[in-house]
């Protein structure tokens, strides 16, 4: 690398911004052990605390998906589901129950998700408290997903950052990059994506973010604090389809 952890951190200092191939080349060294926990930890922190540019994300999201395996799935057209997490709502999993609610409804849907970091329960632990055995085993990934209509893709078996960064992630005990990294690292890369953000500056985040990665997208967040559609208050979703009169998303 051109620069140094210790450079990298000293720009962070002065409230400088990185780059997508800066960050793309210290994901790859986090997958490498080039650092030590002591200095992601200072970075995770420093980018919580000044906020992640849209290149920042991008660039962390190019990295884990270079260095991570792919889930390629014989399917047209499926779509994800899932929540930035840390609204600390202490809610039940919603994102996962309703994929197997749209899955029951004759969609196809392939939810990628971890074990909670910052939250009571993460996606993982819901489908695995329910007997599921994790596999990146493409063939049988292939047949949940054709025969059932779902199939779940726990995040540790294709992102190999996600081992690397979990204890430190569980110390820090509040949302990092990689909060905002999971909704975007799908390895079967899905055509469709629904997602819900904690609050509006995530959604203009992630509005940005998604138009330079190219899919169909929605983005919902509820004014009272939800990464949910709420039912106790107004929320909020964009692209506004209605108002732009396209009728849909994902058929």
């Amino acid at each position: 690398m051109a620069q140094t952890m210790k450079d990298i951190l000293n720009r962070m200092l002065n409230h400088e911004s990185l780059s997508r191939e800066e960050m793309k080349e210290i994901l790859v060294g986090i997958t490498h052990s080039d650092y030590p926990n002591e200095q992601i930890t200072a970075l995770l922190t420093a980018l919580q605390m000044r906020g992640v540019t849209v290149d920042e994300l991008l660039g962390f999201r190019d990295g884990i998906l270079e260095t991570g395996v792919h889930a390629p799935l014989k399917c047209d057209r499926y779509i994800d589901v899932v929540g930035t997490g840390g609204d600390r709502k202490n809610t039940f999993n919603i994102s996962t129950t309703s994929c197997f609610v749209i899955a029951g409804a004759g969609y196809k849907v392939a939810k990628h998700g971890n074990y909670a970091a910052t939250s009571t329960s993460g996606a993982s632990n819901v489908i695995a408290h329910h007997g599921i055995k994790f596999t990146n085993d493409i063939d049988r990934l292939n047949r949940s997903i054709n025969e059932c209509g779902i199939v779940y893709l726990h995040a540790q078996l294709f992102a190999s950052a996600m081992k690397f960064v979990g204890p430190i992630r569980k110390a820090l005990q509040f949302p990092t990059i990689f909060n905002l990294l999971g909704p975007i690292v799908n390895p079967s890369q899905p055509q469709c994506q629904l997602l819900g953000v904690a609050n509006l500056d995530q959604m203009r985040l992630y509005n940005n973010v998604y138009q330079k990665i190219g899919i169909d997208y929605g983005i919902v967040n509820s004014i009272d604090g939800y990464d949910e559609i709420s039912l106790t208050g107004d929320f909020k979703v964009t692209p506004d389809y209605q108002a732009r009169g396209t009728g849909g998303w994902c058929h």
